[in-house]
């Protein structure tokens, strides 16, 4: 009976300690953010480039996404911007290399020399 009531114990404590960390650990807000179709100018439409992405990973050349809805998306660790249209949407693009920039809604911005290296973008 010793070693019933010992594990039924050990069930109970590890149970307390799985709805403890459900408890104490927030979850991620969903994110919403999804790829559209680029039929409309209020939709956050980036044009650019991979390069130096293992073929493994996929093409390098360019690439034209568009964007609805606030999240985050990541283009991975091979994009590069030419262009950025927000349309109706304050964004945030997050460089490699730490930096962020943060764009308003309805502006374009080209980068014609030197592109930037953004791994992700979050629309707010």
């Amino acid at each position: 009976m010793t070693t019933v009531r010992k594990a039924t114990r050990s069930l109970f404590a590890v149970a307390l300690l799985a709805a403890g960390f459900s408890i104490a650990i927030p979850t991620n807000s969903a994110q919403a953010i999804n790829q559209t179709s680029c039929n409309s100018g209020d939709y956050l439409h980036v044009w650019g480039h991979y390069s130096g992405r293992p073929l493994i990973v996929g093409p390098n050349g360019p690439f034209e996404y568009c964007f609805a809805n606030a999240g985050t998306t990541y283009l991975g660790e091979y994009a590069w911007i030419d262009q950025v249209s927000t349309g109706n949407n304050d964004i945030q693009m997050n460089d490699a290399n730490g930096s962020t920039v943060k764009i308003s809604r309805w502006h374009v911005v080209t980068y014609p020399n030197r592109p930037p290296h953004i791994t992700s973008i979050q629309i707010f």
